[in-house]
């Protein structure tokens, strides 16, 4: 399909003006993206991440879930994509959706996993500057505060965003604790799992949830104690 010009056809019909045709074109973007490197670099290099992007923004659910979903595969473990995704204001996209109640909740689930999969690949990428987005309260606020939602699979979902974005060097612990009240939020979140495992048909699905949070928990108090242990030791002269 690459050899043969199809990429671009499909790119076209990212304007179509049926929905359904950009949905179908936005799908086979993204299956034919995903884990492969030749296909992302291909599809970069035809410009479709910025219209894909737009398409995110469409007042279909179903539209917006297709074209974050190529999103998502154009630029996982792909540092190139990720830079031109945040050169397009991929992260003002990322938190709007994630702090918008309105929004499709498979799309919300997408974006948090999207987070705590850019977290990871930065942790992998440990020579690369992180992204300043990543440090900023306000985001870092959008992704706790899921914690609060009553759908698990998307708690969970943000809890191993923040496992993740919790273990880069430019977030702040004290950011974590005064701005974002991730203590209460863990705190409120435990007493929620505890009261959901009284339904045994949930049970293991809360426990592996209950046990994330606990991971969450101790790397939140390590950060934390690595603030009060740098501000207790003099600095050498």
């Amino acid at each position: 399909m690459c050899k043969l010009g199809g990429l671009g056809v499909i790119i076209r019909e990212l304007d179509h003006p049926d929905s359904d045709v950009r949905k179908l074109s936005a799908w086979i973007l993204g299956k034919a993206s995903q884990n492969n490197p030749y296909v992302q670099k291909q599809v970069l290099e035809l410009g479709a991440l910025a219209t894909l992007m737009k398409l995110v923004n469409s007042s279909s659910a179903d539209e917006a879930t297709k074209a974050f979903y190529a999103v998502s595969a154009l630029i996982r473990n792909n540092v190139a994509g990720q830079q031109l995704f945040f050169a397009e204001a991929g992260d003002k996209m990322l938190q709007d959706i994630l702090s918008s109640l309105s929004v499709d909740a498979r799309l919300r689930r997408k974006a948090v996993f999207l987070v705590g999969d850019l977290a990871e690949c930065q942790l992998e990428n440990i020579d690369k500057a992180e992204m300043p987005f990543f440090s900023n309260q306000f985001f870092l606020k959008s992704v706790v505060d899921l914690t609060a939602s009553s759908d698990l699979d998307l708690q969970e979902k943000a809890l191993v965003a923040i496992k993740n974005l919790l273990q880069l060097r430019t977030t702040e612990a004290m950011v974590f604790k005064e701005f974002c009240r991730l203590d209460d939020a863990l705190e409120r979140m435990k007493k929620q799992l505890e009261d959901l495992m009284l339904d045994e048909d949930h049970r293991e699905y809360v426990t592996d949830v209950e046990s994330l949070r606990k991971e969450v928990e101790l790397s939140f108090q390590a950060k934390l104690g690595n603030v009060r242990y740098q501000s207790e030791t003099p600095l050498d002269l």
